[in-house]
């Protein structure tokens, strides 16, 4: 007995849409989304369970918490406006594009070590913008107030005192606090490269 369940995920609900094998709707289910809730409801629906959601926010914690229960977890790109529809309709949907193999990409979702790579890899790309935008912010400050500046010496404990005596003291506080927020970004990256360097083993 295999059931095909389509799920339209919100930050506050979920809506399961349970769809038979000759593709009858067998029903569908609004529950609150939060692990146990959803977990609990998967396990209610009897048979071979065969999940899609769409991609989202927290498609990749749905994925890692539903798959124990799950013969499989689809997570779909998502699809063009479908106009004003229902969070049912929208469910039963995706539900009807998964048993009819009619899903036209799918999104891969890493597990284990993967995921742990994958978490830091993205995590790693955001604190780079990050001290990228900080940097901008303090080189721009100084462009405003005529203080020429190039390289990266601008940054460094002792040329951030030098071009800071070149600002007028309104300017100063200001980018004071830039500076302070370019060295709290820049602990945290120094901070996620010791977590994410691996362990040497000495083999002598």
């Amino acid at each position: 007995m295999q059931r095909t369940i389509g799920l339209d995920v919100h930050a506050a609900s979920t809506t399961f849409a349970v769809v038979g094998e000759s593709g009858k709707r067998l029903g569908s289910h609004l529950v609150e989304t939060n692990g146990q809730a959803v977990v609990e409801q998967l396990k209610a629906i009897a048979g071979k369970r065969h999940v899609v959601l769409e991609e989202g926010t927290q498609s990749g914690w749905l994925y890692e918490i539903l798959s124990p229960h799950a013969e499989e977890i689809v997570v779909a790109m998502v699809s063009e406006s479908r106009g004003q529809k229902s969070d049912e309709s929208d469910a039963f949907h995706l539900a009807e594009q998964l048993r009819t193999g009619a899903l036209k990409q799918r999104v891969f979702k890493e597990v284990g070590e993967h995921k742990r790579l994958g978490e830091l890899g993205r995590t790693h790309a955001m604190i780079v913008q990050d001290v990228v935008r900080a940097q901008n912010r303090i080189k721009a400050l100084l462009r405003s107030r005529g203080v020429a500046v190039e390289g990266k010496s601008v940054y460094s404990d002792k040329g951030r005192e030098e071009f800071l005596k070149q600002l007028p003291d309104a300017s100063r506080g200001a980018a004071t606090m830039l500076y302070a927020q370019y060295d709290a970004v820049e602990a945290i990256g120094g901070e996620r490269r010791r977590i994410s360097s691996p362990k040497r083993t000495d083999t002598r």
